[in-house]
């Protein structure tokens, strides 16, 4: 039993440091995951370049494009299935984010000269603050705050008026009046602290720098005739090998010191190898079944299906894994290039809006048109369908389908 656990404790702490690199190449993008080959190669005598080239370059990947945060943004509400007239707005709004991606524009100003409602404002600066990167479209620093806290988990109440209202008590380390008027504890406030400290304030900095989304996309979708083709970029990488011969020399060798030392590279070179190849095959599977439930929007025909983090959750990846995964990476497409995260739901969203927008239509649609249904037994269908969805949501899902409510749909 003793020799059992010694065992596993054994393979646990060799098992780990693999875990730690392959979460590490995970997370690199395109660039960075060339940059880390090229220097595995210059330093690691495990690993050589292989003498066949098996990936094609792409044309016109790492042609030069004039892409920048605002064209980027209306990219993707030109896409988005909402109403042309939040979508007209939304694109007003953009052109008044500053380069960092805030609204910094006075709001009232806006709404009178652009002749709109308050209310439809309100709707298509909601939605704008939706689209990736991730906090553009927030009026101020403490939005940018809540909107980078909520896009990885539901926050609570407390802490968005924390934010909201005393966010320099927080970052003045005021921790007493805050527990006594919060009460959240010493340590919670010390831990969103330390969080929000360490957010990069500008949402839109990747696009400082030199067309990086245009030239660079992790993955690419091409069209032929009525398909897609989905292959990971690897149109600029060095194809690498482990050097089997060297390795062998290893066991001959005396010197613990150096044995160890040369065990250590051979691991990582096998783990580095191993890991590249992981992240690329799960890379290419995320974009297949993308494309493989959006055929029609690849084709600029149909709605967007987003997906949830789950639906890709298996005993070999989990949650985070994934997550880290889909971070950071673009995916170039016959109609335009888009963040992978843009084909997420965000974590705090429970259901596929595009979905739930076709049920309330279906239902609507087959009702008695003598007694349509109320915004609450719509609600109550939903959840029996396994939506647990509040009225008000409901409410607000119809009028964005256009539909009156069911006193003015009754037909006598």
């Amino acid at each position: 039993m003793e020799n059992k656990s010694r065992a596993k404790q054994v393979l646990r702490q060799k098992f780990l440091p693999y875990l730690v690199l392959k979460s590490h190449i995970f997370e690199l993008p395109n660039l960075e995951i060339n940059k880390y080959i090229e220097e595995l190669i210059e330093s690691n005598p495990f690993v050589d370049e292989s003498d066949t080239v098996v990936y094609e370059e792409f044309e016109g990947v790492t042609a030069p494009q004039d892409d920048d945060i605002y064209s980027f943004l209306k990219t993707q509400i030109e896409v988005s299935p909402i109403d042309e007239r939040i979508k007209e707005i939304a694109f007003k709004i953009v052109d008044n984010l500053d380069e960092c991606g805030f609204l910094t524009e006075d709001e009232r100003k806006l709404i009178k000269d652009l002749g709109i409602k308050a209310s439809d404002f309100k709707k298509a600066l909601e939605f704008v603050q939706t689209l990736e990167p991730i906090g553009v479209g927030a009026r101020n620093i403490q939005e940018y705050f809540i909107i980078q806290l909520s896009n990885e988990a539901e926050i609570s109440t407390e802490i968005k008026k924390l934010i909201q209202k005393d966010l320099d008590l927080l970052m003045n380390e005021n921790y007493k009046e805050l527990v006594k008027k919060y009460k959240i504890s010493k340590e919670e406030l010390f831990s969103l602290r330390e969080k929000l400290l360490s957010m990069d304030v500008c949402p839109a900095k990747e696009f400082k720098t030199v067309n990086f989304v245009s030239h660079f996309p992790d993955v690419i979708v091409e069209k032929y005739d009525d398909s897609f083709r989905v292959v990971v970029n690897k149109s600029s990488r060095r194809i690498i090998r482990l050097v089997e011969d060297y390795a062998k020399l290893i066991d001959k060798l005396q010197d613990k010191i150096e044995k160890e030392e040369l065990e250590d590279l051979l691991n990582r070179a096998r783990w580095s190898i191993h890991a590249i190849e992981e992240r690329d095959n799960l890379l290419e599977k995320i974009a297949e079944k993308i494309v493989s439930e959006n055929k029609d929007f690849f084709k600029g025909v149909g709605e967007l299906r987003k997906f949830s983090i789950e639906d890709f959750v298996s005993k070999d990846f989990d949650y985070s894994t994934i997550s880290r995964l889909i971070q950071g990476k673009y995916i170039l497409t016959p109609i335009s290039m888009f963040p992978l995260r843009y084909f997420f739901r965000h974590k705090n969203e429970k259901f596929d809006e595009e979905k739930i927008l076709l049920l309330i239509k279906e239902i609507i649609d087959r009702e008695d048109k003598a007694r349509p249904y109320t915004d609450e037994e719509i609600e109550k269908i939903l959840k029996d369908k396994g939506y647990d969805i509040k009225r008000r949501t409901v409410s607000k899902y119809r009028e964005k389908l256009k539909i009156p409510n069911s006193s003015k749909r009754k037909v006598s």
